[in-house]
């Protein structure tokens, strides 16, 4: 029996040998998503191996420039990836899932916020990203928005300006903060606001006109291996985007 054993061994070592890891690096707020998407990859492709690292796009093409061993990038902002594209770092990308924005409260604070106007309330603790990942820079571009809108005026935004306590370098950190009761309110995707969060937070709606498409591109490393287009190939089918819808994205051009 013992004899048998190694012989079988000696027998698929080659096709263990054969099966490809395939790191994908991707937007943090991807996470969810992308690891039900991975799962159902590999169920029907056991021969490859799916390592996803989540970080804040900024942080992962900074990663890609400095040479870090990747196959496949998904950003959660238009202009990283076009940077990579154009130092060809990266293939042309496409278009995979939209996000939007959207605010989320401690649900016992009192009086609740119903707006975004309530956002200056003074004493009120502000979470939002920092400028260097893109959920900082869409919640800048809408508050920029906002202050030239004389509905809302720059004044109102000076007094949210002013109850910013935390700026996070990705955004989970900012539900993390919610979560614990760190900060009243905080500026996330609105996938963020999962079934589990959504028990635990309350999600106000910002104004529509001021609310940024986010574009999640995606696009095989230069040098990645070449299975990395199979696994692209799949992101785009139905029953990938079904989960990703299910998660809160949206496809296509999106509300």
């Amino acid at each position: 029996m013992r004899i048998f054993r190694i012989c079988l061994i000696i027998i698929l070592m080659p096709s263990l040998a054969q099966a490809t890891e395939l790191s994908v690096f991707a937007a943090s707020s991807l996470t969810e998503g992308l690891r039900e998407v991975a799962q159902a990859y590999q169920a029907q492709r056991p021969d490859i191996q799916i390592r996803l690292h989540f970080a804040g796009s900024q942080a992962l093409a900074t990663q890609i420039e400095q040479g870090a061993p990747s196959d496949l990038f998904i950003a959660a902002n238009l202009p990283i990836m076009e940077r990579l594209v154009k130092n060809g770092l990266v293939e042309k990308s496409r278009l995979l899932l939209h996000n939007r924005l959207i605010l989320a409260v401690q649900p016992d604070l009192i009086p609740q916020p119903t707006s975004i106007e309530d956002l200056a309330r003074p004493g009120l603790l502000l979470a939002i990203g920092n400028r260097q990942v893109p959920i900082g820079r869409y919640t800048r571009k809408m508050l920029a928005g906002l202050a030239d809108d004389p509905t809302y005026g720059p004044g109102l935004v000076r007094n949210i300006q002013n109850n910013i306590v935390s700026e996070e370098n990705k955004v989970k950190a900012i539900v993390a903060k919610l979560l614990l009761g760190e900060v009243d309110a905080g500026i996330v995707y609105r996938t963020d606001l999962d079934a589990e969060n959504s028990r635990k937070l309350t999600a106000i709606t910002l104004p529509q006109n001021y609310n940024p498409r986010v574009g999640y591109p995606v696009a095989k490393v230069t040098a990645g291996q070449a299975d990395a287009d199979d696994f692209i190939a799949f992101l785009f089918k139905a029953s990938s985007r079904q989960i990703f819808i299910r998660q809160g994205f949206m496809i296509g051009d999106g509300p």
